[in-house]
């Protein structure tokens, strides 16, 4: 069993700390509500594995309770992968065992946790790929454009160079911008919150292979600029066919950024 490595696309995450004035200061307590998320993961998201694992584990930031902490492994086509849920191995890790070896090709790890310190649930997803067949399920090319803030944002969904996916950002005003991140959800998977890297030729790109399974799915693009408050933000609506892998943008809108 190798050492767990970081997982940094699940190990963000939001806090929320509320001061009541005049009654209880929650900060002179030390107390904090928050719910329990992937520190690190065997395999490490977005891992390329040349020999099928028998576990799968997620190692949480927190206490979790076991009663309300799962994992599902999904394929390429969406279907479950049959695995026993293994025993908790301590307060913080989950694990579980495939049935059968993995074939070859990309899976998703949906996980969905359940702090026992505060009872707090988090959701969320993260992919890896086990070698000697497709790396990736997209084939093909969709983009689509929404105003965000005083913004146009286009979305670019298409193959990326390793066979997995990629998901591109351009904007039209380039000028302050700090980072760009892309919000992806669907309902049976939570959200995950992923940071982009500048593509070198004027975009932004996340390429860790995160669209691994076909169907409906929800993006947001979120741009931070330098000197302005509220970030800029767009949501996208796709979906990528079952037998083609082709992408196909349904609605882009302008929304808020949360």
């Amino acid at each position: 069993m190798s050492f767990l490595h970081p997982l940094p696309s699940l190990a963000r995450r939001a806090a929320a700390v509320v001061l009541c004035a005049g009654f209880t200061v929650l900060a002179s307590t030390g107390t904090a509500l928050a719910p329990a998320y992937p520190k690190t993961s065997d395999p490490p998201s977005n891992a390329r594995l040349g020999i099928p694992p028998t576990h799968i584990a997620i190692t949480y930031d927190s206490a979790i309770d076991a009663r309300g902490t799962s994992m599902l492994l999904m394929d390429s086509s969406g279907a479950t992968v049959a695995a026993a849920h293994d025993t908790v191995d301590g307060n913080t890790r989950s694990s579980i065992s495939p049935t059968t070896d993995l074939a070859s090709g990309p899976y998703t790890v949906a996980w969905t946790s359940l702090s026992a310190e505060d009872g707090h649930a988090a959701q969320g997803f993260y992919t890896f790929v086990v070698n000697g067949g497709p790396v990736g399920i997209l084939s093909g090319t969709a983009q689509a454009q929404t105003a965000a803030a005083d913004l146009q944002a286009s979305l670019t969904v298409t193959t990326a160079d390793d066979g997995g996916s990629l998901l591109r950002v351009d904007l039209d005003n380039p000028t302050g911008v700090e980072r760009v991140r892309i919000r992806l959800s669907r309902p049976e998977l939570g959200d995950d919150l992923l940071d982009t890297r500048p593509s070198g030729d004027g975009g932004w790109v996340l390429s860790n292979n995160e669209i691994a399974l076909p169907g409906a799915w929800h993006a947001v693009v979120i741009v931070r600029r330098a000197n302005i408050f509220d970030d800029a933000a767009g949501a996208f609506d796709f979906t990528v066919d079952a037998a083609s892998g082709a992408p196909a943008f349904t609605s882009a809108v302008s929304e808020p950024a949360n």
